[in-house]
């Protein structure tokens, strides 16, 4: 399983979720769209133009935006504990 988050340093949600994966020892990529010129320019095309955060990449799966309900059924779904 391939997990990459996009996300920003400080922003709740990737904090909050960057914490589950540390906590659920889950290898993951982490990218800050904030420094990272390549993760911001695919994430302006994921949301047609717009700089939104945090994106969830689990295999071929592209979840925008997830609520933390969102990333907790997620994770659910994966069997995963933080």
């Amino acid at each position: 399983m391939k997990i990459t988050l996009y996300g920003k340093q400080g922003h709740a949600h990737t904090v909050a979720f960057k914490n589950f994966l540390r906590m659920a020892e889950v290898a993951f990529d982490y990218k800050d769209i904030s420094k990272d010129e390549e993760a911001k320019s695919h994430t302006r095309d994921l949301y047609e133009g717009q700089l939104k955060f945090p994106t969830l990449f689990v295999d071929d799966e592209v979840y925008l935006t997830p609520t933390s309900d969102d990333f907790n059924n997620i994770m659910k779904n994966l069997k995963l504990r933080g």
